[in-house]
């Protein structure tokens, strides 16, 4: 169960002045009208007190405590023969809601108003009842310090524990940024290499059903791969019956490049488009001829005009 500093102070004070009513009454029903005026002003005390908290002033914790120490010294019976543990009242309230300093100060306080009650004589100048109250509340400060550093470090671990959490929470909101990055940075490289196989194997209506596919630069593996897809896929999309694969722009046409190229025919010719193959340059012609490469399968002509025309 947890109470504050503010509930410990209203049950406190609420207890006082119950206990003084009770004290009052008591007196009165036996006659001791001096207790019972005391009671009863003790209570108005402690009500003012409670008033005051009520109203934010930040020293009634103080006064309350202050109050307790004549309280329970004058209400003590049979103090003159008989040791009692009212004495600790006061400051067991200090140790609730003050410092240990006030708890040591209430005890001397307590413990001097008593002795010049008993006329200093008696139980509670007694030295062995006062090294029994010495040792009571050396050991309720032990406790006291106790408490407060096993609640800082619960505070300090608490604070660890938030410090943790706020960088853990920084560190996975670090990485939910780089990994948003990171996605639009793989979204950019996909289109990038969209577009660079669209421009690398580009395919342009002519006319109604005619594509053109220009080609530029060496066929290795994955351009040959992305051309027979593109064009495959710009054939059956424009619904084409004639594409026309102009070559002019490719340095060197070997073994590997013709194959390619009629792998590539052969697939158009399933989708029912015709293939012709334009801009042969003469050193190509040669190249393919000595290393006896036919394109048999392939319509060839020297320009794109040509294959219109």
């Amino acid at each position: 169960m947890n109470i504050t500093q503010r509930q410990s102070f209203l049950a406190i004070c609420g207890l006082v002045i119950v206990g003084a009513l009770l004290f009052s009454a008591f007196a009165l029903l036996n006659g001791v009208m001096t207790s019972a005026a005391i009671g009863a002003g003790s209570a108005m005390l402690a009500s003012l007190v409670l008033v005051a908290y009520l109203r934010g002033w930040q020293y009634a914790p103080h006064v309350l405590v202050i109050l307790l120490a004549p309280l329970t010294v004058y209400s003590t019976q049979d103090a003159e023969t008989v040791f009692r543990t009212s004495t600790l009242i006061a400051p067991s309230m200090a140790l609730v809601l003050l410092s240990p300093r006030w708890v040591v100060g209430m005890t001397i306080a307590t413990t001097l108003l008593m002795g010049m009650r008993v006329g200093w004589s008696g139980p509670y100048v007694d030295p062995l009842n006062l090294m029994g109250v010495a040792f009571v509340v050396g050991v309720m400060l032990l406790a006291r310090a106790i408490l407060n550093t096993t609640m800082r470090q619960s505070e300090e671990a608490r604070q660890r524990a938030e410090e943790s959490q706020a960088v853990a929470e920084a560190q996975a909101a670090a990485l939910a940024e780089a990994n948003a990055t990171q996605q639009a940075q793989l979204e950019e490289q996909r289109r990038l290499l969209a577009l660079v196989t669209t421009l690398e194997t580009p395919a342009v209506s002519l006319a109604d059903g005619v594509l053109f596919a220009p080609v530029v630069g060496h066929l290795d593996t994955r351009r040959s791969a992305a051309l027979t897809s593109r064009l495959l896929e710009a054939a059956y999309d424009g619904r084409a019956h004639h594409v026309i694969i102009d070559i002019s722009g490719v340095a060197t046409v070997d073994t590997a490049v013709a194959k390619t190229l009629l792998d590539t025919a052969r697939a158009l010719r399933l989708l029912g488009c015709r293939v012709t193959l334009s801009g042969i340059s003469a050193e190509v012609a040669l190249t393919l001829t000595r290393q006896g490469v036919g394109l048999d399968d392939i319509i060839t002509v020297r320009s794109p005009q040509e294959a219109l025309a």
